[in-house]
């Protein structure tokens, strides 16, 4: 528990100089680096506001982390999550930073080896002596039954007389690897316990610290949160993935207080412009130098002019209030793009300056550092957690320069001044106004875009709707007889008569399984689903029968582009609640596909 008197102005010189943020690398970033500290889970908090790794479980889920990275936060050190940046806690089974009692008497025992401070039980002044037990966790196994691991004194003599190798059995008597010791030469074999026993164990466990510390460096075996190694592994996540995110960009409000760094904003392509944080420089500042990022442009048409679609993103850029520097199109999970936004950090960042990742939720601020990663000497052995959930990152997450050699440091190595300094992934802002928080874990799967899209053109006439499953739907209700209308999204369209939509979004509703997919699941699913509101009613003039006039973005789902030349045409859209559509000019106005009006409106069905 830390907690200051001092005023804000002292307050705020400190947070750049030696009140800074954990950073470790490897398995030395799974360690306290300080000598005294309780369970993560149970840290208290200060007048000013939660402390990073106690976020009250009283609170609702959505407020319980808005202020999770504050001031007070980035100068607490506390052992993380190298993956996923959430404090190690063992209180909460399935949830952010959650360690079995296997996995924390590890983690302590790597600390021990290491001549580190263990996570608990350590003294003031000094190392623990002993691994601590397991937090407020009593086992609830039969002791009788397992009996005990503990060799007496004649049975540990017995079993070293056994081996077959001399200088094993002597290193473990203590008549050898005398310099891998750790004992005093002045102490007297009653002052030792157990005598040559202690003296073997002291030699194991130098030999054990030696090559855990080998295998830091090299970035293997990390040990990873409960909830990290199933993402990484089995591709799901426990109980409702909305639990404990972040969706208030107050949040990043430290940032406006740090006076040496570079920000680099990352949105999404595919979601403009529900990915981008509006007013974000009334949150982080407006005068850091800001990279704008956009992201995943691999999901977009092979076909599309990158120049074109610059200018495109730079008009959304003038509403963030950022001292935008430079403006880039990156693909993370392609690695395009990724060496000229390094090139262009390197250029701009000034000696000694930090480099944070801020965005919303599931652009793919975590993809972009194991991209940046990945073209670094060495540098892909430390990648972080990475997934389609959004929400992944839970923790302030931070890995020095020295291990971007080549793409952000030079090769020759780092210069003094960076020696300090680190990349920081930060816990993505998530929207409310997005449509998939409606969605669950399966149904993530189905509506988020995760391969290149294949845009696809239909007729839609008047007096028609076309459905994108149950999150959104679009109705011309009055203009000419027909217009076109392109889709730009992973969910199948389903297009009938508006009367037909309506009944459609009523059975779905009442709880009756429909063609409209998300969402999916039983009757009580269906009935829990949000209703259906009328979100825009938009009146427009079409400009020309090839280009697309507008389009009709759905927050986290696509965009719908509606093409033709007509005087005036009226479209209602409908969505859960009425909530995350927005009408653009046309990201992509030449992808229209030229039909006759007596083609069928589903000549072409996506795959």
């Amino acid at each position: 528990m830390l907690t200051s008197r001092r005023g804000s102005a002292s307050l705020f010189r400190s947070l750049g100089t030696s009140l800074r943020p954990s950073v470790c690398t490897g398995a030395e970033r799974t360690i306290a680096t300080v000598p005294r500290l309780r369970s993560p889970a149970r840290c208290g908090a200060d007048k000013r506001g939660l402390v990073w790794a106690a976020a009250s479980s009283s609170l609702p889920p959505t407020q319980s982390r808005h202020y999770a990275i504050s001031t007070h936060a980035a100068k607490i050190k506390v052992p993380q999550c190298p993956t996923c940046g959430a404090a190690f806690q063992t209180d909460q089974p399935g949830g952010p930073g959650y360690l079995n009692e296997k996995k924390w008497r590890q983690l302590n025992q790597a600390n021990l080896v290491q001549g580190l401070p263990t996570i608990e039980g350590a003294r003031e002044g000094g190392d623990s002596a002993e691994i601590p037990a397991l937090a407020n966790h009593e086992s609830t196994r039969d002791d009788s039954k397992r009996g005990t691991n503990v060799l007496s004194e004649e049975q540990y003599n017995q079993v070293i007389d056994d081996l077959d190798d001399p200088a094993l059995a002597a290193i473990f008597r203590g008549e050898a690897g005398s310099e891998l010791a750790d004992s005093d030469p002045s102490a007297s074999p009653s002052q030792s316990s157990g005598g040559s026993q202690a003296q073997g164990v002291a030699s194991h466990n130098a030999i054990v610290a030696s090559r855990l510390r080998r295998r830091a460096e090299q970035g293997r075996d990390r040990i990873v949160c409960q909830r990290c190694y199933k993402l990484t592994h089995h591709n799901m996540v426990e109980g409702p993935w909305k639990k404990d995110i972040v969706s208030d960009p107050r949040s990043l409000k430290f940032l406006r207080y740090k006076t040496n760094l570079v920000v680099v904003v990352v949105c999404d392509i595919f979601d403009l412009p529900g990915s981008m944080i509006p007013h974000l420089g009334e949150f982080i500042g407006e005068r850091h130098p800001v990279i704008l990022v956009a992201n995943k442009v691999d999901l977009l048409p092979r076909d599309y002019h990158e120049e074109r679609l610059t200018m495109w993103f730079r008009r959304f850029a003038k509403d963030l209030d950022l001292n935008v520097q430079s403006i880039h199109l990156v693909s993370s999970l392609k690695n395009l793009g990724t060496r000229e936004l390094a090139a262009d950090i390197s250029e701009r960042r000034r000696a000694g300056q930090d480099i944070y990742m801020v965005g919303r939720a599931n652009v793919g601020k975590s993809e972009l550092i194991n991209a940046l990663l990945r073209i670094s000497i060495g540098g892909y052995r430390h990648k972080v957690l990475a997934s389609h959930v959004p929400g992944t990152t839970m923790g302030l997450s931070g890995i020095p320069l020295r291990h971007f050699v080549k793409a952000l440091v030079p090769v020759e190595g780092a210069r003094p001044q960076d020696r300090q300094a680190n990349l920081y992934d930060t816990p993505g802002v998530f929207s409310n106004k997005s449509l998939v928080s409606f969605l669950t874990n399966e149904e993530l799967k189905m509506a988020l875009c995760n391969k290149r899209i294949t845009p696809f053109t239909y007729i839609l006439n008047l007096g028609q709707s076309v459905m994108l499953g149950g999150l959104g739907r679009i109705d011309l209700v009055e203009g000419p007889d027909y217009v076109y209308v392109t889709v730009f999204a992973n969910v199948r369209p389903h297009f009938t008569r508006i009367q037909r939509a309506v009944e459609l979004t009523q059975q779905m509703e009442s709880g009756k399984s429909t063609v409209l997919r998300p969402p999916v699941g039983d009757e009580d699913r269906l009935k829990s689903f949000p209703k259906s509101q009328l979100a825009v009613e938009h009146t427009f003039e079409g400009t020309h029968k090839r280009n697309a006039t507008l389009d009709v973005a759905f927050a986290g789902i696509g965009w719908v582009a509606v093409t033709g030349k007509f005087p005036q045409a009226t479209i209602q859209v409908f969505t859960p609640n009425g909530m995350g559509v927005s009408i653009r000019p046309p990201m992509m106005p030449f992808e229209y596909k030229m039909i006759t009006p007596h083609t069928s409106s589903m000549r072409k069905t996506p795959k």
